[in-house]
């Protein structure tokens, strides 16, 4: 019942998962140090690194954004008060902060989060949860400022009500009846959830129990997004959601772009015309994989593998790699279509022809292959934007200067093909982060066997950390 007792089993079922992990799918090898102790190791191709490196993006961009949202700058400012005109008013700065967060995860505007997921707006969904969060602060207060020592009674540490109970609390905050029961439903624990960060309510006698030592801690945009993909929860809208958003954020930055729809067995989500050069587009909602296994199931998803995987028609399943390739030999094919889309001469061709898919997976690593180039839409935004990444260093005088990161100076001055295309062989981004990661050992006890495995990290501390082994480069 301890929030220690309970992070220390997790850190011992993460560390398995991880070994797991490795051992299924990084081609890792197992040695026997002595009669209880085990080392597992991988090359240096290990993808794992590529998982971390993403994850690492990730948080600094959930990082960036928290401070735009809390900080007293114009732009902090400003996004308060669209959110207070814009948002339902029920939800506090937690909540508006979550919502930019989800809606930015999810490719959409916050103006968009009323579209609903499994019957439930993306608002309600935020809210709920905040609300749980908020609860387990309160109870966590409450705890720490008593000066009588707690019993450790169940029903003292837990947040125990019957289900008609929590179906108040959250009317009381505003909800729906019907709402708030499909929400409760959600949030119940089963054999379909991963962890109770996602599904916080556990099954008891009484009713639905919550752990508020860990929900205390917990983020909703996280947890929701796990939730959504271990209970498959109905998410039609967003495919459309990314392609209208791309399809706007091109055009401002003052690149020809169309979908091509004309036959419905070769729709390809966006052309774009750069210096006369085509650029097939091919754009992916795959949401943000919270762990390992999803990550790699992703890039198979890309780039394709051996397993001949069949769709619901008995046909294979072809790669995102290979759709873009069928695509674009069909419209090359067919010029005449994408010349009366664009309004070309009609005896125009093409100076170069590029592929590209754009996925809404925080990538960490470069995966293009066959002539197409494989991007995640964070990375491209700082191009279309023209946002270059910038990093401050003190000079031999001990001013503090700004320099450009390598390969952002593609992001200054006029679009053309040429930073376009080696924007995309170099994605400074993930170069940026991959320089700073370092391979670790961690080690887990498992009754009494010790493993040790690698860990791949873009900012080692900690007392789990052994040595530190090699820097990649």
């Amino acid at each position: 019942l301890s929030m220690r007792k309970y992070l220390d089993e997790w850190n011992v079922f993460d560390s398995l998962s991880r070994v797991s992990d490795f051992f299924r799918l990084s081609n890792a090898e197992f040695t026997k140090k002595d009669n209880d102790t085990y080392s597992l190791d991988v090359d240096g191709s290990c993808l794992y690194q590529d998982y971390e490196i993403a994850r690492n993006r990730l948080m600094m961009r959930e990082s960036n954004l928290y401070s735009e949202m809390h900080t007293s700058s114009k732009k902090g400012l400003k996004l308060r008060q669209w959110a207070k005109n814009r948002m339902p008013s029920y939800l506090n700065p937690e909540g508006i902060y979550s919502s930019h967060h989800l809606s930015e995860l999810e490719n959409m505007s916050p103006d968009d989060l009323h579209e609903e997921y499994g019957n439930v707006s993306l608002y309600n969904w935020v809210h709920a949860y905040q609300c749980l969060v908020e609860l387990s602060k309160e109870e966590l207060r409450k705890r720490f400022s008593s000066k009588k020592p707690i019993p450790l009674q169940v029903d003292r540490w837990l947040i125990i009500k019957s289900r008609e109970n929590w179906l108040s609390f959250f009317k009381r905050k505003g909800m729906a009846e019907d709402v708030a029961k499909k929400v409760i439903g959600y949030f119940t624990f089963n054999s379909k959830s991963h962890d109770l960060n996602d599904c916080p309510f556990i099954p008891c006698v009484d009713g639905l129990c919550l752990m508020p030592a860990l929900i205390a801690h917990s983020s909703a945009t996280r947890s929701l997004m796990s939730l959504f993909g271990s209970k498959k929860i109905s998410q039609a809208g967003k495919g459309r959601f990314h392609e209208q958003q791309f399809l706007r954020q091109v055009r401002a930055a003052g690149i020809k772009a169309s979908p091509i729809e004309t036959h419905a067995n070769f729709q390809c989500d966006c052309v774009m015309l750069i210096d006369d050069h085509l650029i097939f587009t091919e754009l992916k909602s795959n949401g943000q994989p919270i762990y390992y296994g999803k990550y790699y199931q992703q890039l198979c998803n890309i780039i394709g593998d051996s397993s001949l995987i069949y769709d619901g028609n008995n046909k294979l399943l072809r790669s995102y790699i290979e759709q873009i390739d069928r695509i674009s030999t069909h419209y090359l094919n067919h010029l005449d279509i994408i010349i009366n889309e664009f309004n070309l001469p009609v005896d125009w061709q093409p100076k170069g022809v590029h592929k590209i898919i754009v996925t809404t997976t925080m990538l960490g690593g470069k995966y293009h292959s066959d002539n197409v180039f494989v991007v995640d839409k964070y990375s491209l935004s700082s191009f279309l934007q023209r946002v270059p990444g910038v990093i401050f260093q003190n000079n031999e005088e001990g001013d503090r200067i700004k320099n450009i990161i390598d390969g952002y100076e593609h992001c200054t001055g006029e679009i053309t093909i040429e930073k376009f295309l080696n924007y995309l062989y170099c994605l400074p981004s993930v170069s940026a982060v991959r320089k700073n990661i370092k391979k670790l050992t961690y080690s887990v006890r498992f009754d009494e066997t010790l493993i040790y495995h690698p860990y791949y990290d873009s900012w080692a501390f900690g007392p789990y950390i052994r040595k530190e082994d090699e820097r990649i480069n």
